[in-house]
């Protein structure tokens, strides 16, 4: 019975947690350990894991662990696999501008301090509410209130000298 819960919500999370990861990290390989580090967390505490928090706890647990490697590490490394929105164009010139946004919007979110950052890849990215978004990074409804609009204005700012370029 364990197992059967475990996996379904591995299967509806598990993206999402490595989309998470790469985001903070930069880097596809560290994504991917941390996102079989936090899975092998659930399994462990699957039992003491709130069940209508699930989606928080695991977001909670993904953001600490990637803070902890970036810790460690000690430098940022250059985006190895940008998370694209997935989209289909038609036309070269179309996917060539769409590439080109993607890099901008990625480069311009790790520019981004925390939690600025972790919010808009909660709220905006990964579409989860602001309550969410408060559970996982430990803050309040209203702090996530302001910060996100901090950082959508910081976001519009990195984003117009981008575009000014």
């Amino acid at each position: 019975m364990k197992e059967n819960k475990f996996n379904k919500i591995l299967e509806e999370h598990q993206q999402r947690i490595y989309s998470l990861a790469l985001y903070i990290l930069r880097d596809k390989h560290e994504a991917e350990d941390i996102t079989q580090d936090v899975f092998t967390r659930l399994w462990n505490s699957f039992d003491q894991v709130d069940a209508e928090r699930m989606s928080a706890w695991l977001s909670a647990v993904t953001r600490n662990a990637c803070i902890d490697k970036l810790r460690k590490r000690k430098e940022f490394s250059p985006v190895e696999e940008i998370h694209q929105i997935t989209q289909n164009h038609q036309e070269p010139a179309g996917n060539l501008q769409h590439q080109q946004l993607s890099s901008w919007l990625s480069n311009a979110i790790s520019c981004l301090k925390e939690p600025y950052s972790s919010l808009i890849m909660l709220c905006d990215v990964q579409q989860h509410n602001q309550n969410t978004a408060a559970k996982s990074l430990n803050l309040t409804t209203s702090q996530v209130k302001v910060y996100l609009h901090r950082a959508r204005r910081e976001l519009r700012s990195l984003l117009k000298e981008y575009i000014h370029e």
